[in-house]
């Protein structure tokens, strides 16, 4: 089978780029047909004379790079609500290789214009969901350092009134994200895609909400590599970790209050994840002096780095206050057999169960995270066997294997099957 797959990068930043790389790795009969932006760090492919030109540059992946002149920025904000570039090389490549499905990943860069695209050669998409850009202007049901639902229950024009436009807080930024949003939804431009695929049951159930047809989304649980052999003990039996991007979403500052309440006073704390943001820096700048030597900001970290870490630390901790969709980090963790803490919020509660492969705490209550990660340091073999389940878990709802199963069967099911409604009105 031929697999056409739209991401806006063929290089690793995150969640989707890992899952695309790990999906051809586990399913190497299949052949892929990368759609991108040609940036400069992307891995080489013949396909890359297809991809579409990167508003900013070819070295500048996020808006926050960009250095645009006023008409470039107006251009831009053209092309944010529906691309014809994307659409005319995405029909190139569609026509040069023929492929039998389309599976899009991190593509709501490339506009409602790749769905048009596939429609013209009456190619069946599957659309799986990394964040909840298709219900949230600002992607992420979250705003002023809290979940936010309101578009999902008051509309649209609550993400102008807040401001809300994708990454950026801006009324204009926000106009411009709506009005695709509207578009999309004027056009019945969803009835094009045959599934939606969520790596969380709780970010189907948002998708709904925000008035999806139920029978159109699918949940299959995110995969991980699970590695060879059981869990192991801690090098470290004092030791904390946190991985991942280090943004205001993802809850660090009330780590780092919660580390500072700790009864063990020799703990350490090592956060993995790039250093080089403002946000970064403020939070390292705000270290007090007593802990700077028990607070490891160790930068960005490879896979094999962070196997390395996992192996060192008693437990991790994902200290969010979004709901998050079932982020890698937490299922990687659990997979090397590590204890995981987690706030009572959105989808981790799924994968984490009380007292069994971790605790939960409430959300942004430091005193009660201290409280769970006091528990684990002063009780190692609690910990292990919570890691033991963890691995456990995982192994029996996050392998590779199954989620591959899963999302063949939907390959197949999409083939010569006819397009189906998709948001309601």
């Amino acid at each position: 089978m031929k697999i056409l797959t739209v991401n806006r990068n063929y290089f690793v930043t995150g969640g989707p780029e890992k899952y695309m790389f790990s999906l051809m790795e586990n399913m190497p009969q299949h052949e892929f047909i990368p759609f991108c932006v040609n940036f400069d760090k992307n891995l080489p492919t013949e396909y890359s004379r297809y991809f579409i030109d990167p508003p900013g540059g070819t070295g500048d992946v996020y808006y926050k790079d960009f250095r645009m002149s006023i008409p470039e920025k107006l251009s831009y904000a053209f092309r944010s609500v529906y691309s014809f570039e994307a659409r005319r090389k995405l029909e190139a490549l569609i026509r040069d290789t023929r492929p039998d499905v389309a599976l899009f990943l991190n593509a709501v860069y490339f506009t409602d214009s790749i769905v048009d695209a596939c429609r013209t050669f009456n190619l069946p998409i599957i659309w799986r969901m990394s964040d909840f850009h298709k219900v949230c202007a600002s992607y992420l049901l979250f705003r002023d350092g809290a979940v936010c639902d309101e578009c999902l229950d008051r509309g649209l024009t609550r993400a102008l009134i807040n401001r809300c436009g994708g990454y950026q807080r801006s009324r204009a930024a926000a106009l411009v994200k709506v009005a695709g949003m509207w578009l999309s939804r004027l056009r019945r431009n969803y009835d094009n895609v045959h599934y939606f695929v969520t790596p969380s049951a709780f970010t189907r159930e948002k998708m709904i909400q925000g008035g999806f047809a139920p029978d159109k989304i699918v949940h299959i649980p995110t995969f991980v590599e699970t590695g060879d052999g059981e869990s192991y003990p801690a090098k470290n039996p004092n030791g904390i970790l946190y991985a991942g991007r280090l943004s205001p979403e993802k809850g660090i500052e009330v780590l780092l209050e919660a580390f500072a309440r700790l009864r063990n006073r020799d703990a350490v704390l090592s956060i993995a994840g790039d250093a080089n943001s403002d946000y970064a820096r403020s939070l390292i700048a705000s270290v007090p002096a007593a802990s700077k030597d028990r607070i490891k900001f160790l930068g960005f970290q490879d896979q094999e780095s962070l196997a390395r870490l996992y192996s060192e630390n008693l437990l991790f901790v994902v200290p969010s206050v979004w709901y998050e969709n079932q982020p890698n980090v937490l299922l990687e963790g659990m997979a090397r057999g590590r204890a995981a803490i987690v706030p009572c919020l959105g989808s981790l509660m799924e994968t984490v169960i009380e007292g069994v492969t971790g605790y939960h705490y409430k959300p942004g209550n430091s005193p009660e995270l201290a409280d769970k990660i006091d528990r684990l340091l002063e009780n190692p073999r609690l910990a292990s066997e919570m890691g033991r389940r963890a691995r456990t878990h995982v192994l029996e709802h996050h392998a590779a294997s199954v989620h591959i199963a899963a999302l063949g069967e939907l390959f197949k099911s999409c083939l010569g099957k006819e397009n189906r409604t998709g948001i309601q009105p």
